[in-house]
């Protein structure tokens, strides 16, 4: 604290100790209990704020953790070079190659369309062709549409507490499924690694109400809690009396499973400042005029100490939503370079057909070569698009220069885009304005803009028919790029919520809640902005508007 904040901060006390000496003994009284209570609540305020705050962010980092290894198992069912049934040497390879990721897998099994466990690799090898057709889990894996389960805790056929992640495909007509265990322990050891972690002690209760993963303060394994909290809102702050004591805790539901995360202070510490004054005090002058000059300076101290809490608060909050937004960042990636990838493949396929001797085709260099084109430009769109996502962390410096605002629109449409659209029924519309200027932009950053908002089109407006309208303009000194669809619309309480990081309408699995709010934070770092209107079952528009020079 500076001079002058430390005079300023004495001149406040000073005048406070003369108003109160010079008042009233009954108004004394009632500014104390006035000024008492207000503290408290304050205090209590602030703490309830930060204690549901842990609880939030803990539950985001740790929904990113489940999907993550959801993303590992599922990358490798999907892998071209799976086994069908794999070898014991593969299934150890394929756990060593998890393990590498994260040593909370314990083993790895696959599955036939029976239910029999064929492949095995881990801990326990007496697991191996058991018959898990008539678990809960593998039933409930049939199912499930979203082809992916995560389970609560359970013993199992090992007798030991774990849980599972499940996924499902179809494979040359045959059911497969390939599983994958995890520690509780691990989790709980990765959950108190975080940051604030030393203030509480965190536990995961599922449904109905049965530890998940506890610290031995609090519970056990499967034991049943005496905090479930509330389905709905999904997340906050509650205080329950057990017994004779009252417990606060936060808590948030995560998306990737039925588990609420709750928080308790591990100090179990009250809220609350000192007790009321002693009534009795007031029969004594001396002894009440000595209480009050040191009530005011205990409240001036627990005042700064509240306001030095809630800044801190404050700066850990900021801090928590850009590591949790970067992290969920990086877990979408793939949504992010499948078009690319999709470019790689056709062409790829194409060049192995034309080269293959029996198709009788005579290609020549100069025809493989502008596949090859294809592919090499496909390759640095993924390079680009990966440098943006870095970039996001980094804050590394963008590459301004002028571009043309249809060249960059044809190229996300016709480069990307297009088949799609053909393929689901849905019209493109271009009305473009003749000679708009050019826009000092980044090329990479605003194509991803639009790749963006089009992609959201494309899943509001689904397999079509529909129509997606691309208009552009331009007024004074700035460029308008509007894009329509007639899809499904976006609710009012939706519309308010859509530039806020994690926020989708979209299926567990399938939208990381941070292509707009990616998407507005370049276009406001280019100085632009993203306008919303919508119509509930007739579709939406997202405007884009840019400055240009003139």
């Amino acid at each position: 604290m500076d001079t002058k904040s430390k005079e300023k901060h004495r001149l406040l006390i000073r005048k406070t100790v003369v108003r109160l000496s010079l008042t009233y003994l009954a108004p004394f009284i009632l500014l104390t209990i006035y000024f008492h209570i207000q503290s408290s609540r304050l205090l209590n305020e602030s703490r309830r704020i930060h204690l549901r705050s842990i609880a939030e962010q803990q539950a985001n980092t740790l929904d990113l953790f489940l999907r993550e290894r959801v993303v590992n198992l599922t990358n490798l069912i999907d892998s071209p070079k799976l086994e069908v049934p794999p070898s014991g040497d593969a299934m150890q390879k394929y756990l060593v190659d998890l393990r590498k990721s994260s040593d909370t897998f314990v083993d790895i099994g696959f599955f036939d369309s029976s239910g029999l466990q064929v492949g095995y690799a881990g801990p326990f090898p007496s697991l191996e062709r058991k018959d898990y057709s008539m678990e809960t889990w593998y039933v409930e894996l049939r199912n499930k549409p979203d082809n992916f389960i995560i389970t609560d805790i359970y013993l199992g056929f090992r007798k030991e507490p774990h849980f599972t992640i499940g996924v499902s495909r179809i494979i040359a007509n045959q059911y497969i499924v390939m599983r994958a265990t995890l520690d509780p322990k691990k989790i709980y050891e990765y959950i108190t690694s975080l940051e604030g972690t030393n203030k509480v002690y965190t536990s995961i209760v599922n449904k109905d109400g049965y530890y998940q993963v506890v610290t031995q303060h609090v519970g056990t394994l499967l034991e049943e809690s005496s905090i479930v909290p509330p389905m709905e809102p999904r997340f906050g702050a509650e205080r329950i009396k057990i017994g004779q004591t009252s417990h606060e805790y936060g808590y948030s539901w995560l998306r990737t499973a039925d588990w609420a995360l709750t928080v308790q202070w591990a100090d179990n510490r009250g809220t609350g400042l000192s007790p009321g004054l002693d009534i009795r005090i007031i029969l004594v002058s001396l002894a009440v005029i000595l209480i009050f000059f040191f009530t005011i300076v205990f409240r001036a101290k627990k005042l700064v100490q509240f306001q030095e809490e809630s800044i801190q608060t404050k700066s850990q909050l900021e801090q928590a939503a850009k590591l949790a937004s970067v992290g969920e960042l990086a877990a979408g990636i793939a949504h992010e370079i499948n078009n690319p990838l999709a470019i790689i493949s056709e062409e790829s396929g194409l060049m192995k057909d034309l080269m293959n001797p029996k198709y009788g085709e005579n290609v020549t260099q100069e025809e493989l070569r502008e596949h090859l084109d294809e592919i090499h430009d496909a390759v640095f769109r993924c390079r680009d698009i990966t440098r943006k996502l870095l970039g996001f962390v980094r804050q590394t410096d963008i590459k301004l220069a002028p571009h043309d605002v249809h060249k960059l629109l044809n190229d996300v449409l016709d480069g990307f885009l297009i088949r799609e659209m053909s393929s689901s029924d849905i019209e493109l519309v271009r009305k473009f304005e003749d000679h708009l200027p050019p826009i000092v932009t980044d090329i990479n950053q605003l194509e991803q803009v639009f790749l963006n908002i089009i992609n959201n089109a494309l899943d509001a407006i689904g397999k079509g028919p529909g129509c997606i309208t691309v208009t552009t303009s331009k007024s004074d000194d700035q460029i308008y790029i509007a894009i329509s669809d007639t899809g499904e619309g976006i609710t009012p309480e939706a519309i308010d919520k859509i530039f806020l990081p994690f926020f989708t309408t979209k299926e567990v699995g399938k939208g990381t809640g941070l292509g707009l709010p990616v998407s507005y934070g370049i276009v406001k770092s280019l100085g632009g902005k993203i306008q919303v209107e919508s119509i509930l079952g007739k579709g939406s528009t997202f405007t884009i508007v840019l400055p240009y020079s003139q």
